[in-house]
């Protein structure tokens, strides 16, 4: 897709800056040059002009100070004069990465054209299914799916700036694609060719390309590029409560014979003395194992509420007294 960019350093570039020493510049006429001639940069990117602008444009976008802003530019070296191919008056924008960079009409229609070509089954399938899923440069075994890495899959142009065929495309992975899009010359000098495989190793996702579109193929590798899709089977154990350990594994204890002694906290019971009861909380009733052996079992007393559990006192429970604001009982029972 066309674009323009500038340079980090594009609004103190030494050709720009030149503009101020012009006998008639003040300190409005950088700024003015630098977003005319940037406007006129933008519609040479979309119009894929490379780096032309003619002089429909310039007088658009500069109105009654056109001639004077191409005379400043041209005097700076920012414009050359030339000439549409129509023979009509046009300027070139100087083609500096660091000032104003303008991606060309060749790249935009280059990448185009690899975009169509590597989208065709008519080349896509008999050159993957020629070469498989090895990188014809190096031999790495490629991958088609997941996160794009060194070894994701691609089709290289064996002829840059043409367009592809089945002959002049081969598999390759992106790290090599990328490193020889660079320099294809140099990287042909320094690499050799690998030749097509004649045993292609299928992975899933070519032997399913395969097959749709009437090879039918069955992987014959187990490549990484199915991992990243599928999902895992979740085998690991859930976390939950421990379950209770069945009844019948806790022997009951014999007739006769006393529970074994739980851990329980030790209340003092000498202020319950004379009350009647055995233990707290206990509903008034002797411990299974106290009856005689002829006895018959007792009878579970029904499931009482909740009562909080009393602490352990080491000094006897004090008298509870009587209603507030009333007078203190004496021991006998009788208010005096």
């Amino acid at each position: 897709m066309p674009w323009v960019r500038n340079g980090d350093s594009a609004a103190t570039y030494p050709d720009l800056m030149q503009v101020a020493g012009d006998p008639s510049a003040d300190e409005r006429t950088v700024n003015e040059v630098a977003g005319w001639l940037w406007r006129c940069s933008t519609l040479s990117g979309a119009h894929t002009t490379d780096y032309v602008v003619d002089y429909g444009t310039a007088l658009m976008l500069g109105g009654s100070r056109t001639e004077e802003l191409i005379r400043l530019c041209v005097a700076a070296g920012l414009l050359t004069p030339t000439t549409t191919a129509k023979g009509h008056r046009a300027w070139l924008i100087i083609q500096d990465p660091e000032f104003i960079h303008i991606r060309l009409r060749d790249e935009i229609e280059w990448e185009r054209q690899q975009r169509n070509d590597t989208r065709d089954p008519a080349l896509v399938v008999p050159v993957r299914r020629r070469d498989g899923d090895t990188c014809r440069w190096c031999g790495v075994l490629v991958q088609w799916r997941g996160k794009k890495t060194n070894r994701t899959g691609t089709l290289d142009h064996l002829k840059p700036g043409e367009a592809g065929t089945v002959d002049t495309l081969i598999v390759a992975c992106l790290g090599c694609n990328s490193a020889r899009k660079d320099n294809a010359e140099l990287w042909d000098d320094n690499h050799q060719l690998r030749p097509a495989p004649t045993a292609p190793l299928y992975g899933k996702w070519t032997a399913k390309l395969l097959t749709e579109n009437g090879w039918p193929t069955e992987a014959n590798i187990r490549s990484d590029d199915a991992a990243p899709h599928e999902a895992a089977a979740d085998t690991a154990p859930r976390q939950g409560v421990r379950p209770a350990a069945p009844a019948a594994a806790r022997p009951a204890p014999e007739l006769g014979q006393k529970s074994p002694a739980k851990s329980t906290p030790q209340v003092d019971r000498s202020s319950h003395a004379g009350s009647g009861r055995e233990s707290l909380g206990s509903g008034n009733h002797p411990p299974t194992g106290g009856g005689s052996p002829t006895s018959p079992p007792a009878t579970p007393a029904p499931p009482r509420r909740h009562q909080p559990q009393q602490t352990p006192s080491s000094t006897p429970r004090r008298r509870r007294r009587g209603k507030r604001g009333g007078s203190r009982r004496s021991p006998g029972g009788s208010s005096s």
